[in-house]
């Protein structure tokens, strides 16, 4: 078993609260309860990266014995995926989810029926690549049964035991492949790849949730930015998004959101999505209303002028311009310094509102109905013209103008 050199001071820096870590496993005391860490963190171990994700760690205890220590200890904690042996404790801004060891009775390319073990080399065994197979304990050993520290430094993604098997026990392997693969690999290997399109029509049993956010970063990659990357994910992204994809001018979006610091799952998608007619059935019945909404929303720009965007700026969300601002110059239909400008003026502006309502034309002397509505109209297009300075006592003089 390897170590990890000075592992306290690692962990502070890195971001790992082992101090806590440990409190969960002195409370595992009674039953001879160990803890380790194993996944992301453990990967940012040993390659000495800052965590991104929240810590995985498993248990070698039942799953009731584990819930009777956390209780005992007044550790809070979240019954989440408890009938797959899991749950979620909760510390501070961290959500960690802790895994009894755990062996595959059955699956069926979504979900596994587990069984409990207490045995380490058991629980490596129905895990998906050998290097989220590496285990460190509270003081920084490291067990890798299936050799994935040799892996990780190597960049290799490796599967455990055959691939197909392992794709066949759960899809969201086929995704996680890819995922892996720009992250550590840079690359992906051609012939994991073919194995892994032969399976692509069976993604569609997986969950909208669990597609997107495999998916999300893959589609944020900074590797998007080789045109070689985006033909090896084509297919892939078009049967997991159920919907026909266009890439052309993709690469270009991609480097220029990491050029502009403004990188975007959203506006990948939306770019993507946009010969659609109308936003594929797979994000309308699952997704949140703003993310539908950002995929649907659609701003046509004539001249850019400074009406233009004002009445933008008053209709829309601000997000929902600076995405059509991005790909309009990644067309080539405005400059880049026009850009800037365009989008300095967007990302300061603050929402206003007309100082005059239909209230107010009705005291006025107005006649409610069309009327009105054809005013306020007029009256919507003079704020604008005049960048939305006008005072209350401006828009009073000018509607009066109107009174019958």
């Amino acid at each position: 078993m390897k170590k990890i050199d000075n592992f306290d001071e690692v962990c502070k820096r890195l971001g790992i609260p082992i101090i806590f870590i440990r409190k969960i496993e002195k409370s595992l005391k009674k039953f001879n309860g160990k803890i380790y860490i194993v996944g992301g963190n453990v990967r940012d171990l040993i390659l000495n990266k800052s965590i991104i994700n929240h810590p995985d760690l498993v248990v070698n205890l039942d799953l009731e014995k584990l819930l009777y220590c956390l209780e005992k200890a007044k550790i809070r904690f979240l019954k989440i995926g408890e009938k797959f042996g899991s749950i979620v404790v909760l510390y501070k801004k961290f959500k960690f989810d802790v895994t009894i060891m755990r062996k595959d009775v059955e699956t069926d390319g979504r979900w596994a029926k587990i069984k409990f073990t207490d045995n380490l080399i058991e629980d490596s065994k129905r895990r998906d690549f050998t290097f989220n197979s590496i285990y460190c304990d509270t003081d920084g050993h490291l067990a890798d049964p299936n050799k994935g520290i040799h892996d990780l430094l190597k960049k290799n993604v490796r599967f455990i035991g055959d691939p197909n098997r392992r794709i066949k026990e759960d899809y969201l392997r086929i995704l996680r492949f890819f995922r892996f693969s720009l992250e550590i690999s840079n690359s992906v290997d051609k012939e994991l790849s073919f194995l892994c399109e032969k399976h692509f029509k069976n993604i569609k049993s997986l969950s909208f949730e669990r597609r997107i956010k495999e998916t999300e970063r893959i589609v944020l990659n900074n590797n998007l930015k080789k045109k070689e990357i985006i033909l090896s994910l084509q297919k892939l992204l078009e049967f997991t998004f159920e919907s026909k994809l266009n890439f052309a001018n993709f690469t270009e979006l991609c480097n220029f959101e990491s050029l502009i610091n403004n990188k975007s799952f959203e506006r990948r998608l939306k770019f993507l999505l946009r010969n659609n007619k109308y936003i594929p059935n797979f994000f309308l019945k699952s997704s949140s209303s703003h993310f539908k909404k950002r995929l649907k929303s659609k701003i046509s720009f004539n001249d850019y002028s400074n009406r233009e965007l004002n009445i933008n700026l008053l209709k829309f969300n601000k997000i929902y311009i600076i995405d059509q601002l991005i790909i309009d110059c990644v067309r080539n239909k405005i400059s880049r310094n026009n850009f800037d400008i365009y989008a300095n003026k967007i990302s300061n502006y603050k929402t206003k509102k007309i100082p005059l309502t239909g209230e107010d034309l009705l005291k006025m002397g107005f006649k409610p109905g069309k009327t009105i509505g054809k005013i306020l109209a007029k009256l919507e297009t003079f704020w604008v013209e005049k960048n939305f300075k006008c005072s209350k006592n401006e828009c009073i003089k000018f509607v009066k103008k109107f009174l019958p």
